[in-house]
């Protein structure tokens, strides 16, 4: 993208200049401004490791003392170029070997037991190193020759797992050296030509010397901190400067251990969550972003039950990219999940909730029994289609375990969230019998749908801003549901209230856009599902099928 063209006078006279962005750095400050200059009058700078391969300027290099800042504008590039120009005129345009280049924009991670053992013995030795495809992320996975002893020599292998390193990227091995040196990080130098001259003489032998000259990776354990150095091979004139010398203070981190670290200091202790069992019964627009906000509070277990597949209009309200179109939705739901956590188990039903008539083989609602006896299960139900939500609300209360009720209403004008609560709060058949008996009092979202299941019916229109905000609220409900059932809990709020109404637009339940109204429905006590009403709340077909898995159940356990 162009920012500016023009002419400029310099000492040698008219330059033109055109001022462009980096392409490389599309979405923050820029780290460089390039600056290219009239072709018939290049300079050819890149002996000095100022000029890509493009033959444009790089004014800004990575330098703490002359590099970008957030502050500088368009006429500080300007500035930067006609000094470089009249600096080139006097013949004192820097070499590359000052130049120091140094970068934040790559994480090199070492695991804390292999730092340790680096300074616990041992002058020098050879590491193994895993990084992803663009070099942004590098973790050392092994290292020898920590061993104060010369005859006693073990390498220390720091795992990640399979599902870690599969998920970060990590798929290129590399070898480097690494070196004690009796140093402060403030002793080393910055510049590539005294740093390689000042490494080699901390080496203790002429071994150490040789590898430090073949090795592109070079880790030095000094007396305060830990300093990576990547040096490439490339050494001829036209060699990208950025691909001279980079060097970057690494992580002492367990990096698997750090992308929940901001939740345990919220929560106090995650570990609960990790065994806690969440099924959700419909992955869609409002079910998926349910699924990914409690991955990300820590959640480890997920059951996922939805027939359908993504179609191109899922994808601006749902947790799916356009890469994921014809994919099943449980499947899209799973890889997000574990975008956020790669050893989550999440188990795959790709099937609609329904009490088959008995025979009928694996019915899905089988997995929903499982999580309904799990002192750490919880059934969120988000398909908006009573006869699902009648069979969740009946596993729920006979099984004891808690349900939450979820649906977007209308164009993703308002949200419905309702929880249960077995013993404790009405169950959802009792909020349907409040509804029916005083509907002015119990404002119900009506739609007429043919007789046909919600999840069947053409998509209706709403912005995915407005669905996700009734999925935070549902997974918020959900997490301090949870807390209640970790032993010692979460250091987390109660909800207030079991039966919330949200409104985006107002003029339903609430006086207002953006609202959250708390209704408190009673128990019925003649409820056939909580109470003791003697009516059957399912269809007797759907009673000998309920009955006949959880018998298959109690045989397998």
């Amino acid at each position: 993208m162009t920012f500016a063209e023009g002419t400029v006078d310099t000492a040698v006279g008219p330059r033109r200049y055109r001022l462009v962005w980096p392409p490389e750095f599309p979405l923050r400050p820029p780290v460089t401004w390039e600056l290219s200059v009239d072709g018939a009058d290049v300079i050819d700078h890149r002996a000095h490791g100022y000029m890509f391969p493009d033959l444009s300027l790089c004014l800004f290099a990575h330098d703490p003392r002359r590099g970008w800042r957030p502050e500088y504008t368009a006429g500080e590039a300007l500035d930067r170029f006609v000094t470089y120009l009249e600096e080139e005129t006097r013949g004192e345009f820097p070499r590359i070997e000052d130049i120091p280049l140094t970068t934040h924009s790559i994480r090199v991670s070492v695991p804390p037991s292999i730092v340790a053992a680096l300074r616990q013995g041992g002058e020098w030795g050879m590491l193994m190193v895993l990084g992803r495809k663009d070099g942004r992320l590098l973790r050392v996975m092994s290292v020898d020759g920590t061993s104060p002893s010369l005859i006693i020599t073990r390498p220390l292998a720091a795992d990640l797992g399979a599902q870690w390193v599969a998920s970060l990227g990590l798929s290129r091995l590399r070898q480097g050296l690494w070196c004690r040196i009796n140093k402060t990080v403030e002793q080393v130098p910055l510049s590539l030509h005294m740093l390689e001259e000042w490494i080699r003489q901390q080496l203790p032998n002429e071994q150490a010397r040789q590898l430090f000259m073949e090795q592109a990776l070079i880790l030095l354990v000094l007396n305060d901190g830990l300093r990576f150095v990547l040096m490439r091979t490339g050494t001829a004139p036209d060699t990208d400067p950025k691909e001279r010398l980079i060097y970057v203070k690494p992580f002492e981190e367990n990096l698997e251990e750090r992308i929940f670290q901001r939740v345990d200091d919220r929560l106090g202790d995650s570990k609960g969550l990790q065994r806690a069992q969440v099924a959700i019964v419909g992955v869609g627009s409002l079910g998926s972003s349910v699924a990914v906000a409690l991955a990300k509070t820590g959640v480890g277990r997920f059951v996922l039950l939805d027939p359908e597949f993504l179609d191109p209009e899922n994808v601006a309200r749902h947790v799916g990219g356009v890469d994921e179109i014809c994919l099943p939705k449980v499947e899209v739901v799973s890889r997000a999940i574990r975008r956020i956590n790669p050893v989550a188990e999440v188990l795959q039903v790709q099937a609609a909730l329904s009490l088959d008539p008995v025979g009928w083989g694996m019915d899905p609602t089988q997995h929903l029994i499982e999580v309904t006896h799990n002192p750490l299960g919880i059934v969120v139900c988000a398909t908006a289609t009573t006869e699902v939500e009648r069979v969740v609300n009946h596993l729920c209360v006979t099984g004891a375990c808690p349900g939450i009720f979820a649906a977007v209403l209308g164009r993703a004008e308002h949200g419905r969230i309702f929880r249960v609560l077995p013993g404790v709060t009405p169950c959802y058949q009792c909020v349907l019998n409040a509804q029916h008996a005083e509907p002015g009092r119990f404002p119900r979202f009506d739609r007429v749908d043919m007789g046909v299941p919600a999840y069947q019916q053409s998509g209706f229109p709403g912005l995915g801003m407005d669905v996700e905000q009734v999925a935070l609220i549902t997974a918020r409900m959900t997490l301090q549901t949870l807390g209640e059932r970790i032993k010692g809990g979460l250091d987390y709020p109660k909800a207030h209230g079991d039966h919330l109404i949200w409104s985006n637009h107002g003029g339903w339940a609430v006086d207002g856009p953006l609202q959250v109204r708390v209704e408190r429905i009673p128990q019925d006590p003649a409820c056939p599902v909580c109470g003791i009403g003697d009516e059957l709340p399912l269809a007797s077909e759907e009673e000998k099928e309920l009955a006949a898995l959880q018998v298959d159940r109690l045989k397998r356990s």
